[in-house]
């Protein structure tokens, strides 16, 4: 037993003398071993090295991606998508704008094709540029459409789903604007200029001529019509706007008029009033916007309000869980509530419901009989704002699925 416990001693004795240094110093203290091992860790430290992902993402951050290729382009020279109207399919084109930078004017023109085969182009020049921060903005602003199948359902907020049919609208319009303070609290502007209209057979079957008597159906029997059109509004804005995203509240009321300068059948004067508001909940990254908008369109004695001039509900900018175009009338009412929230920079999701309703008689301008839908969304955008946008959305006529370029509101 004695012969063990000496063995122990022996074995352990280097142990007990690496505690103290050759000269007989006494033990390193917690503190000393401590800033040893710092300092071991110190010698041993690997410079970080970015990945190859990190290093294309801040590539991107750095060359402001996809901002400049949709806003810049290449020399002026970029991609267009979207800009038509919903229902469209898929829209691509391209376009050039000038003046970005510029301290007197900014110019652009796109041409758009869709994947139902409607073709679009424009084409507009603006004094002075937004960007320079200006109190008047001046406009002329010129339009070529043709839309080959629009969807028609018949008038009134009890239309039938069963009386899809399709009509061809081509027109083309010349307008000049002019905005006081667009940026202020409160702004006002007014325009002016000319509407061609010509509607024909639409494309996909059945077409409007072979559903709907021409005597219920103002402005369907195929004639020519030209408009002179005038418009002004007064704009009360007090939102937040450098807040990102802007909250806040913003107020704007419309008044147009139309004058049938060829048939002398469509003279009328249209009313639009919306109101939209967005609140913070908690974190600016959580937004509960709001917004109620109504039209009255109200003809001239003896005359009608044309069906493709009436205001329409339905669709991916609307009610969304019904088709496109779903109900038009002489006048609307529609209201609307989203929950946004950013899941990561730049791409929020959404929870929303819609509700809404057309009609002719003004007794009728009441939430009684709205047609409502709810659903969820995914937007994907950049500083400048909205780019693209995916809805899902379920009514009273099912799910509908909507691909849009631009925000809801």
């Amino acid at each position: 037993m004695y012969r063990r416990l000496f063995v122990l001693a022996l074995s352990a004795w280097p142990l007990l003398a690496g505690a103290q240094d050759q000269e007989g110093a006494p033990p390193a203290t917690r503190q000393e071993i401590l800033e040893r091992q710092r300092e071991g860790k110190a010698e041993n430290l690997i410079p970080y090295e970015v990945s190859g992902a990190e290093s294309r993402l801040r590539g991107w951050e750095k060359a402001k991606f996809p901002q400049n290729w949709l806003v810049k382009g290449w020399k002026g020279f970029r991609p267009v998508f979207g800009g038509m109207p919903s229902g469209s399919g898929t829209v691509i084109g391209g376009g050039y704008i000038h003046g970005l930078e510029a301290q007197y004017y900014q110019f652009q023109a796109n041409g758009r094709w869709s994947t139902k085969g409607y073709t679009t182009a424009d084409a507009e020049v603006v004094f002075p540029p937004p960007q320079i921060g200006r109190r008047v903005e001046f406009k002329v602003r010129a339009e070529y459409r043709d839309l080959t199948a629009l969807s028609f359902f018949g008038i009134g907020n009890d239309s039938n789903l069963d009386n899809d049919s399709s009509y061809l609208l081509n027109d083309q319009s010349v307008t000049g604007y002019f905005w006081l303070n667009p940026r202020g609290l409160l702004s006002m502007g007014v325009s002016g200029g000319f509407l061609t209209s010509d509607v024909d057979s639409g494309t996909d079957e059945p077409s409007i001529e072979n559903v709907f008597d021409p005597i219920d159906v103002p402005g369907s029997d195929f004639l020519r019509t030209d408009y002179l059109v005038t418009s002004g509004w007064v704009e009360f804005d007090i939102r937040d706007k450098w807040a990102d995203p802007p909250v806040g509240i913003v107020a704007r009321v419309t008044g147009e008029r139309y004058e049938d300068t060829k048939l002398d059948d469509f003279d009328f004067t249209r009313v639009v009033a919306d109101i939209k508001g967005y609140i913070p909940l908690g974190p600016r990254s959580r937004i509960l916007a709001l917004r109620l908008r109504t039209s009255h369109s109200i003809d001239d004695e003896d005359d009608q309000v044309p069906f493709y001039l009436m205001e329409t509900l339905g669709g991916a900018q609307t009610i969304r869980g019904y088709d496109e175009f779903r109900f038009r009338d002489e006048r609307n009412l529609y209201v609307s509530a989203e929950y946004r929230w950013e899941v990561y920079p730049f791409v929020d999701f959404s929870l929303f419901f819609d509700a809404g309703k057309v009609f002719e008689d003004l007794d009728d301008f009441n939430f009684g009989k709205m047609h409502t839908g709810y659903g969820v969304g995914l937007r994907i955008h950049t500083p400048g704002g909205m780019a693209f946008r995916m809805d899902v959305a379920n009514s009273a006529e099912g799910i509908k699925f909507h691909i849009s370029g631009g925000p809801t509101f």
